[in-house]
């Protein structure tokens, strides 16, 4: 069971009032909505008509308000239960723009189903590649996104464009108009005020906007011009596919899943103040929930979304994560869907508020990054990951030209800072996976050497620098494997031998004898696995052994078992 964060005011079980469910959920959808601009941006790509944005646009909302029921489900198969919602992500713009140069909208809905069914696919994987993207990689991953995420932020509010249309000081005022309360409200607000600190932000934002000239007439009658209602149009909509652009989408596929793993362990920790590792099930169907989505985008005819980590960040300054929000996000995603003039009201938010609001969401999830990343001990190794990681996924927003001017195919893994970062952190962290293994030996000459595991296991787990439970369970398990076998079978030939490589902790057992037997009431359970045929007692003898796996071999009178327990 997850111990409940003191600071969260509304926790994941929780049911606040419904009134405070809508206003929460009204600002996760004054966050989403703006990203809804990259689909307007495809459109505009394609050179399709102003209605088609729209319906497009539509469309997003309805597969936002899908993905955010499939990820708060609770199901076997499907659904983190986290209060997830998505946005319009721009992990797959520079693969979508490509594709809809090629081919227009038809060619980014056929290609984003792929992508969608290829991390429906990765989902599948994550329980095999635990060692691959371990905290310290998914924190490296949730980095590079805030870094992204702060440097788009920054690049809107400083846009030489928009400057030298608007001039420096109310650019800035405006900025600072949106950033301010949200800051204010954040650190010392209380209640209502701090829960919804992001959309009072905004809406000062706004306000500040119309005042210094930032927000137009010429856009409030862009927002007029609109109907009212107006259902998605799905006429014309059509799907292609191309081999020519299936490597950009598989490669941002894959980027996406690794991301929403990070985002999902960052859940995690929002909502357990004891969080030791990640839940893979869970993990598991949180990325499946998201690939589903992200295929019910393409078949909407409309751009992927992916989980947010800004909306993550949302939660963590406001200390509310209750999962029966999404319900309202999801309700209010389809009602906006209906609505075009209020969509485009909020999709046409002044850039220093979008920017501000990036920006901070961005630091909020950089500090989140690190702490996952920290969750457990660096050593040199992890230390070397985050270090080469961080700095080369910025080295992007840096030097630019440099990773621009890579080969084509290189440049596919070279296009943002994310990329880089988690490319290097999982090709780091697989290398120094050789020679991780630290093993020491414990030689049993008797019954009375058994007791001496402990003060041996002890030292070497400090020196693993192991969590104090972890070091105490496998303690308590391997003793009374220990006393159970007792002094017939422990004798000079007898040892133990502990190992450990960062992930996980491997205690074998050698003697002389006989593999145990099985007792008349004892009942399997666990996973077990028996290799000799004579050891098939060995199920139900070992049935309290609380390790994650547990192995048997034997040759001759030479036994061995081997506990390897999940750290």
């Amino acid at each position: 069971m997850a111990t409940r964060p003191p600071e969260l005011i509304h926790a994941l079980d929780d049911k606040p009032p419904p009134l405070r469910c809508l206003l929460v959920a009204l600002q996760h959808v004054a966050v989403i909505c703006p990203t809804l601009v990259l689909v307007a941006i495809l459109v505009n790509a394609g050179n399709e008509s102003e209605a088609d944005a729209q319906s497009a646009m539509g469309r997003g909302l309805l597969a936002i308000g899908i993905m955010t029921i499939l990820q708060a489900l609770r199901t076997r198969h499907v659904g983190s239960g986290f209060l997830l919602p998505p946005v319009m992500t721009a992990t797959y713009l520079p693969a979508s723009l490509a594709a809809v140069t090629m081919g227009g909208i038809p060619l980014v809905a056929g290609m984003t189903i792929i992508a969608g069914t290829f991390q429906v696919f990765f989902s599948r994987l994550i329980r095999g590649l635990r060692k691959i993207f371990p905290a310290v990689v998914s924190g490296v991953i949730l980095m590079a996104v805030a870094m992204e995420l702060c440097h788009i932020g920054m690049a809107v509010v400083f846009d030489a464009h928009l400057i030298s249309k608007h001039t420096f000081r109310p650019v800035a005022f405006v900025a600072l108009a949106t950033l301010i309360p949200i800051i204010a409200f954040a650190v010392w607000g209380r209640g209502l005020p701090k829960m919804l600190c992001s959309l009072i932000g905004i809406i000062s934002g706004y306000l500040a906007a119309s005042v210094f000239g930032v927000l137009t007439m010429d856009d409030l009658d862009r927002v007029a011009s609109l109907p009212v209602i107006a259902f998605p149009s799905f006429q014309g909509a059509s799907f292609s596919f191309s081999p020519e652009i299936l490597v950009p989408f598989l490669i941002a596929s894959l980027a996406n899943g690794i991301r929403t793993v990070g985002i999902l362990t960052t859940c995690e920790q929002l909502n357990d103040a004891d969080w030791k590792k990640s839940d893979v099930n869970r993990l598991e169907r949180g990325v499946l929930a998201d690939g589903l989505g992200c295929i019910s985008c393409g078949l909407l005819g409309t751009a992927a979304a992916a989980a947010s980590p800004s909306l993550v960040g949302v939660q963590k300054t406001t200390g509310v994560t209750s999962r029966v929000i999404a319900w309202y996000v999801a309700g209010f995603a389809i009602l906006l869907a209906c609505l075009p003039m209020v969509a485009m009201f909020i999709v046409q938010m002044p850039k220093p508020v979008m920017g501000a609001a990036l920006f901070f969401n961005g630091s909020m999830m950089f500090v989140a990054g690190v702490q996952v990343a920290s969750s457990r001990p660096l050593d040199l190794r992890s230390t070397l990951v985050v270090g080469f990681s961080v700095m080369l996924g910025a080295g992007v927003l840096v030097f630019p030209n440099f990773f621009e001017a890579v080969p084509p195919m290189v440049r596919q893994f070279t296009n943002s800072p994310i990329s880089v970062a988690v490319l290097t952190a999982v090709l780091m962290n697989a290398l120094f996976m050789i020679g991780r293994w630290q093993f020491t030996v414990l030689k049993l000459q008797d019954d009375a050497d058994a007791k001496g595991f402990r003060p041996f296991f002890t030292q070497q787990a400090i020196a693993w620098k192991l969590p104090a439970d972890e070091r105490n369970h496998v303690v308590e398990v391997v003793e009374d494997l220990l006393q159970q076998l007792g002094p017939s079978n422990l004798e000079e030939s007898s040892e133990v031998r502990a190992g450990f490589d960062g992930f996980d902790v491997k205690v074998d057992l050698f003697y002389n004898g006989v593999l145990p037997s099985l007792s008349a009431n004892a009942r399997p359970r666990g996973e077990l696995v028996e290799e000799q045929n004579f050891a098939a007692g060995l199920s139900g003898y070992l049935s309290s052994v609380r390790a994650d796996r547990i192995d048997t071999q034997s040759k001759g009178d030479r036994c061995q078992i081997s506990l390897v327990f999940k750290i």
